[in-house]
């Protein structure tokens, strides 16, 4: 086993420990934010598999199904950045007499805290699983090229969050792709366009900053 393949690993580790500590956080408080689990244990499907196929010594035809999967549930990585809508300003701060007064109950902390570090983990695994995707299809590394997936893979993004938060189908829906491309073609507005090129946007700016970050 080779020094990239034990650090792969041990990154796989790290991440499914924290996301187990945060796991435990809102069992042990009680917080009704138990959907943000469930939402960052898909992010964790396209992590996986693109890890497998990476780790793999001798990749074969079985990386191309295993890879096809992977980008079906890529989109649940970004995915957890609209789940901040679901952060009550209520348990935070009220007003009195016209005047803002802070809610100082440490638990409503706490469940902000779990909240955005769920949301980190998942954007974490979305740059994480881009660069298993380049490294598969042998782009990783070339700068056109990887720029070029980075284009394509915002805007699948993109779309594939528009039709997740606001037409509520999931991965799994697939295979219902002409049904939704019917509803898309037929429906879709300005408004809606405005909204995908946004998701679009910040997958783009959200792995250009996690690729800086690394290499530096």
């Amino acid at each position: 086993m080779n020094r990239e393949t034990v650090n792969n690993y041990k990154k796989i580790f790290i991440y499914f420990l924290f996301y187990m500590a945060l796991y435990a956080c809102v069992i042990y408080f009680n917080f009704n934010i138990k959907y943000l689990l469930f939402n960052v244990g898909l992010s964790f499907i396209p992590y996986l598999l693109s890890s497998l196929c990476v780790n793999m010594k001798h990749k074969g035809l079985i990386c191309v199904p295993i890879t096809l999967v992977s980008i079906v549930f890529y989109p649940n990585t970004i995915y957890m950045f609209t789940d901040l809508i679901h952060i009550r300003s209520r348990e935070f701060y009220s007003y009195s007499g016209g005047e803002m007064v802070y809610v100082t109950n440490y638990l409503n902390w706490v469940k902000l805290g779990v909240m955005v570090l769920l949301v980190v983990l998942s954007l974490v695994l979305c740059f994480e699983s881009f660069i298993n995707i380049l490294k598969i299809i042998r782009c990783y590394k070339y700068k056109f090229a990887s720029f070029i997936m980075l284009i394509l893979f915002s805007a699948l993004s993109g779309v594939a969050v528009y039709i997740g938060r606001f037409l509520r189908y999931n991965s799994w829906n697939i295979f219902q792709i002409r049904e939704i491309i019917n509803y898309l073609v037929l429906n879709t507005t300005y408004n809606d366009y405005m909204l995908i090129a946004l998701f679009s946007a910040v997958h783009f700016v959200l792995i250009l900053m996690f690729a800086n970050l690394k290499s530096n």
